[in-house]
């Protein structure tokens, strides 16, 4: 009799035991859910409000580029979000026939020519560079890199007088500024050479473990096939990080093409055509008007090159950001 009490309360124990932990279970659960939710509603909410700062200018642009000349005037007195007589899909065509200079493929291409020009010379200068930095070793090699770093603290605006003065006085002997090539060059020159690219490579090519340079040797990649086969494709993270960097400060540059591009001259980097397009061609007087709606249809068409290499190339960007700094695969 006493035997069966004792596993009675037993079993009454282990059912209150049981409801307890469920009990106390539920409760957890309902507390880590609420936090859970409240940390993404407020996530979602910090997100959101800093989306809308970011992406509000591009769509106000985007709807005064598709406004008729008459509302897009009248903003400064009657504000309107969006276009209330019809989209002018036109606002574009007109914006790509130009400035009173240059049309818009000619910027566009002289633009995409000056990226292309300083990517594959950067690229090449200041890998070598980092390579010889790196890996080889030769007399007052530390003192002159010690002057490169230097070199550093000087902002890049401070070079700008030096680079100017150079291309003036070969512009003055050879007119390097009259030919396609030449302003090609001239406007390239700030970005074939850097050194905090040549830092990255040197950085990147002395993370290369000892041991591979070991088994290239012994298999007899030595100096240019070592550079080429082997030193070259684990700085690829490295190279791809120069190329993004080189190409949005090519593009994006305004301060040297205004300063070296005569006002004479045909032409024109989109930089500059964007300060140019949406001029009322009828008014050629000082004080000429600008047309709003043609101005922000030509800075669409100015931004659209750059988004559509975004998205095409967007894994192998962000796969080079998250490589960066390491050159060891797998």
């Amino acid at each position: 009799m006493f035997e069966k009490k004792l596993k009675l309360q037993q079993w009454f124990l282990k059912k209150r035991l049981s409801r307890n932990k469920e009990i106390t279970a539920n409760q957890v659960h309902e507390t880590r859910f609420s936090a859970m939710a409240g940390g993404l509603f407020l996530k979602m909410l910090a997100l959101s409000f800093f989306a809308l700062i970011v992406l509000f200018p591009f769509f106000f642009m985007i709807m005064i580029a598709l406004m008729s000349k008459e509302q897009a005037d009248a903003l400064k007195t009657d504000f309107s979000l969006i276009p209330t007589d019809g989209l002018h899909f036109e606002n574009f065509g007109k914006a790509a026939k130009g400035s009173l200079v240059t049309s818009y493929g000619a910027a566009l291409g002289l633009t995409f020519t000056n990226v292309l020009f300083s990517i594959v010379f950067k690229t090449l200068i200041t890998m070598l560079a980092g390579y010889a930095f790196a890996l080889k070793r030769w007399k007052g090699k530390n003192i002159l890199w010690s002057f490169f770093i230097a070199l550093l603290v000087l902002p890049e605006i401070a070079l700008l007088s030096g680079q100017y003065a150079v291309i003036i006085y070969f512009d003055n002997t050879y007119q390097i500024r009259s030919s396609y090539g030449g302003m090609v060059t001239t406007l390239a020159l700030p970005f074939i050479a850097s050194v905090f690219s040549a830092l990255m490579f040197r950085n990147a090519f002395e993370a290369i473990p000892n041991r591979i340079k070991e088994v290239a040797a012994v298999d007899g990649a030595t100096g240019a096939k070592y550079f080429f086969k082997v030193a070259v494709p684990m700085v690829t993270p490295t190279m791809l990080t120069v190329i993004i960097l080189t190409a949005l400060a090519s593009w994006n540059s305004y301060l040297w093409p205004s300063l070296v591009v005569p006002a004479s001259s045909n032409y024109r980097v989109l930089s500059l055509w964007i300060f140019e397009v949406g001029i009322d061609r009828e008014s050629l007087d000082s004080d000429a008007r600008v047309l709003q709606n043609i101005k922000m249809a030509g800075v669409i068409l100015a931004i659209l090159p750059m988004f559509g290499a975004y998205l095409l190339f967007r894994k192998r960007i962000m796969r080079s950001i998250s490589k960066q700094g390491s050159t060891i695969k797998g």
